[in-house]
């Protein structure tokens, strides 16, 4: 199996990467960034990537959402200080399932479990559009087998082919 690790930090990359090393995995690329993460998953075609989440330039919960537009999307796991934190989760509870973040620090065997759980589960299905009472269109709540409800908070970004050039760097989400 083929893996992508993604975090800004040298350090958190070793470690995760010698984690998925002694798991039997192969690590074929890495990167700093979301956009240097889009980038690679085109070119290598992973299995699994693993994303931080706070990151320069793409953060990794918008990375998660390109990398969903892909023709053959890699499993994703979200690493992050933030991953534990009940107001990230709840707050992307309708795109990214709970399984599918881990919290930093973590054991090799608590990547390995996570790892488990997203490679048996996949990505939560992109949610359908659909016209609502004013004409303008609306993410519909989408359903999975497993999950108890699942409510899109924003419409996905456009699908992305491997021949298009990356996408804008967007801004960061601003607390309200």
């Amino acid at each position: 199996m083929r893996a992508i690790v993604i975090d800004d930090s040298p350090t958190m990359r070793t470690m995760i990467k010698g984690h998925l090393s002694r798991l039997g995995w192969k690590v074929v690329g890495e990167g700093v960034n979301g956009v240097e993460a889009l980038a690679l998953a085109r070119e290598l075609n992973p299995d699994l990537i693993t994303l931080d989440i706070i990151m320069p330039e793409m953060d990794g919960i918008e990375t998660y959402r390109h990398l969903r537009q892909l023709e053959e999307p890699p499993r994703t796991l979200l690493i992050s200080v933030l991953a534990g934190e009940p107001r990230i989760i709840s707050a992307y509870e309708g795109e990214i399932l709970p399984s599918h973040f881990l919290k930093k620090p973590f054991t090799e065997r608590e990547l390995k479990e996570k790892i488990e759980l997203v490679m048996n589960t996949g990505a939560m299905p992109i949610p359908v559009m659909k016209e609502v009472s004013d004409g303008s269109q609306a993410a519909a709540p989408v359903a999975n087998i497993g999950m108890q409800e699942a409510v899109m908070a924003s419409p996905p970004p456009p699908p992305l082919s491997s021949n298009d050039p990356l996408p804008p760097i967007p801004p960061m989400p601003q607390d309200h």
